[in-house]
């Protein structure tokens, strides 16, 4: 072989090369550098829960109001969806949980609520468990594979398929097997109505008096789940990285996560904060618009300091669910003491801020990052 060919071969095989590594890295990496991008599509673009009506309340609700739910004579269909956390195993010692955010459901009744586009589901959640395409590259397994879980036995990976079919949920279960990791409590109802949507909200009012109902109908959100209007955590993990925990209720993320996104800088109004590396001249910025509007006398401080500012260790809020993780863990929410005014308000959102007077659970220091249009 002539050195010239030797080198055409040898150039061939770098080519080669360069473009698989490329496509791996294309496959498993996201815009913002943490690894991963954000997978799939909204449930309206996939024409998905398109005749449901989502059914939610602060608390979730207990099997006795699930029933009335499904006497009512305004329902012709009904899924309950349980949610908690599950514990995916780390592999690190003295960091051994990763969280993963995953929903337990009746086969037959999801797929029915999902409609053409979840049609595999039926016959995929009784073999497994069902991974979003974004917690599938956040677990690094395929259909097939298998879901290490911290001190029990893997699960088989029957399946992955669009975020929004999860409603932005990393994994579902069938509800039997969702209850042996203690996904019990339903947190929501997807409620397809007999007659007009108005006429099943008010007897629903009525069976469960007393309770703070939302309805949201599809289409209104990216994905069709119950809670406040601000990221699922796969989204949070696919925007500012996943760390692991010595457990979900103590303990700091791993310091090499810490290490890597976490920064401390000197903002306008606030002085030093301490927030994720991706978040902070977001939040810099609302408060140098705060400042140049003149408001920022509507900040407090000293109550800003007292609360914990932005990054705070605090993990696991709502346990009667299954528990979720706050924010703060990430650096991407801040407590801000403000007195209540619209332009407060419209300031941040414009730097990516939804404000926490408007939850289900009024927090009106509450500011949490969701990105452009909060």
């Amino acid at each position: 072989m002539t050195a010239r060919r030797r080198a055409l071969v040898i150039l061939t095989g770098l080519a080669v090369f360069v473009a698989g590594w490329v496509a791996f890295v294309s496959h498993w990496s996201g815009p913002v550098g943490q690894g991963i991008g954000v997978a799939g599509a909204r449930a309206a673009d996939l024409d998905a829960f398109r005749d449901e009506l989502l059914v939610w309340a602060p608390g979730g609700f207990s099997e006795r109001e699930v029933g009335k739910v499904r006497d009512s004579t305004r329902v012709e269909a009904i899924s309950a969806v349980r949610t908690g956390l599950l514990q995916a195993a780390s592999g690190r010692r003295g960091y051994r949980v990763i969280p993963v955010e995953a929903m337990g459901v009746d086969a037959n009744a999801y797929t029915t609520a999902a409609g053409q586009p979840g049609r595999r589901l039926v016959n995929l959640l009784p073999k497994g468990a069902v991974l979003s395409r974004t917690g599938a590259k956040l677990r690094r397994v395929r259909s097939g594979g298998r879901l290490r879980l911290a001190g029990a036995h893997p699960v088989p990976v029957s399946g992955v398929v669009d975020d929004a079919l999860l409603g932005g949920y990393e994994v579902a279960l069938d509800h039997s097997l969702a209850r042996r990791y203690g996904i019990r409590r339903v947190s929501y109802l997807l409620v397809r109505p007999r007659g007009p949507v108005d006429g099943l909200e008010r007897q629903l009012r009525r069976l469960l008096k007393g309770r703070r109902l939302h309805f949201v109908t599809p289409g209104d959100r990216p994905f069709v789940r119950g809670g406040d209007a601000v990221l699922p955590l796969a989204q949070v993990k696919a925007h500012f990285g996943e760390f692991a925990l010595p457990s979900l209720r103590s303990g700091r993320p791993d310091p090499a996560w810490m290490r890597a996104n976490l920064v401390t800088r000197r903002l306008p109004v606030l002085g030093r904060v301490r927030c994720h590396r991706l978040v902070i001249d977001d939040l810099g910025k609302a408060m140098d618009d705060l400042q140049r509007q003149g408001l920022r006398g509507l900040v407090d401080v000293a109550a800003f300091r007292r609360q914990g500012g932005c990054y705070r260790t605090r993990l696991l809020r709502d346990p009667q669910l299954g528990g979720k993780l706050s924010r703060h863990a990430w650096g991407i929410a801040v407590e801000l003491e403000v007195t209540p005014d619209e332009r407060v308000i419209a300031t941040m959102a414009r730097h990516g801020f939804t404000w926490g007077g408007s939850f289900a659970r009024p927090d009106p220091s509450h500011f949490e990052w969701v990105g452009r249009g909060a």
